[in-house]
């Protein structure tokens, strides 16, 4: 576990967040990295079955709730979120068929004025997500869309 923490250490350092680190939790650095190896992994949707990937609050997807939760309380900006779960899967503004399944749920907040996108981080590709709602390089909040089957 601490190889993996200074492998994400140096990692934020080569590239230019080393701040990331010092601003979130090592168990939350820990988590991130943890997020990003599951992600390459192939689960049901693409291969094979994998609790891991696939199993509802299996590892992946309980990581994911707990990076939402810690990630999405406006806390931290656009670039750390980034920076620490990588890329994500899709960027959804408006007009999008994601931006506007996310933006009709009853429990989303909508900001009060001005444009607003999602970052997206899929648990079982397409199917289920983790959103942030991101406003320029503030994120709001955080929430989750499923499939609901």
């Amino acid at each position: 576990m601490r190889r993996r923490l200074l492998l994400v250490l140096i990692l934020f350092s080569i590239t230019g967040c080393a701040d990331c680190a010092d601003a979130i939790s090592p168990s939350g650095v820990d988590m991130a990295a943890e997020f990003q190896a599951l992600r390459a992994v192939q689960g049901h949707l693409d291969a094979n079955w994998n609790d891991d990937v696939d199993e509802w609050m299996g590892r992946k997807h309980r990581l994911m709730v707990q990076l939402g939760s810690l990630l999405g309380t406006g806390e931290y900006d656009r670039a750390q979120i980034i920076q620490l779960l990588a890329p994500p899967d899709l960027i959804a503004r408006a007009g999008d068929e994601f931006f506007e399944l996310i933006n009709n749920l009853p429990e989303f907040e909508k900001p009060n004025t001005g444009p607003y996108e999602f970052l997206i981080y899929h648990w079982r590709e397409e199917h289920d997500v983790l959103y942030s709602t991101s406003q320029g390089d503030t994120v709001l909040n955080s929430g989750w869309w499923y499939a609901g089957e």
